[in-house]
């Protein structure tokens, strides 16, 4: 059975360069309601610094006007951080190696080039193929009006990659005719 990646990104800032304070994963089927494995990552933002990732002053202060549970779940997540290299490691650990498999996120412009350069910026390649990147805000729009009841705090890392799946397994139960 095919299981795809949902993948997203708690970060303090916006660009391509910007320092990871979480990262939340979920194996899922697009095709069905199956939920597989999953993950939630707490990245240490000091060593994020040293690798020469960068903190946005005007991300940190929208991140000063979130929700409490979400501001608790970033604070306490770097109480118990790892390295970022751990954590692109253990990301890539549970990445789909098929073929016909997809990496998810929601905004190809965003999770993939943040999470790329994070890969980089340890010495290491990416470990998907450009071609496997599907965006969830495109797939949204194409579907106008397609939500789901939200379940888990709003940026959550994990939170947010298990919600944006139900999503995408949402979306493709009402178009069938979808071929990602």
């Amino acid at each position: 059975m095919t299981m795809d990646l949902m993948i997203d990104l708690e970060t303090l800032g916006t660009n391509a360069n910007a320092a990871i304070a979480s990262i939340g994963a979920v194996l899922f089927d697009p095709r069905s309601d199956r939920i597989g494995d999953s993950l939630h990552l707490h990245v240490s933002l000091d060593d994020c610094l040293a690798r020469g990732l960068t903190i946005d002053a005007g991300t940190v202060t929208w991140w000063l006007e979130q929700a409490d549970d979400a501001r608790h779940a970033l604070v306490v997540g770097q109480l118990a951080a790892m390295p970022l290299d751990a954590a692109l490691h253990a990301l890539k650990s549970i990445m789909p190696r098929d073929k016909e498999e997809c990496l998810w996120c929601n905004g190809a412009s965003f999770d993939f080039p943040i999470l790329g350069n994070a890969y980089r910026a340890c010495g290491l390649e990416p470990p998907w193929r450009y071609w496997a990147e599907r965006d969830l805000r495109t797939l949204k729009a194409l579907h106008k009006g397609a939500s789901l009841d939200r379940i888990g705090t709003k940026h959550n890392a994990l939170a947010d990659a298990i919600h944006q799946a139900r999503l995408v397994q949402h979306i493709f139960q009402f178009n069938p005719d979808i071929d990602a």
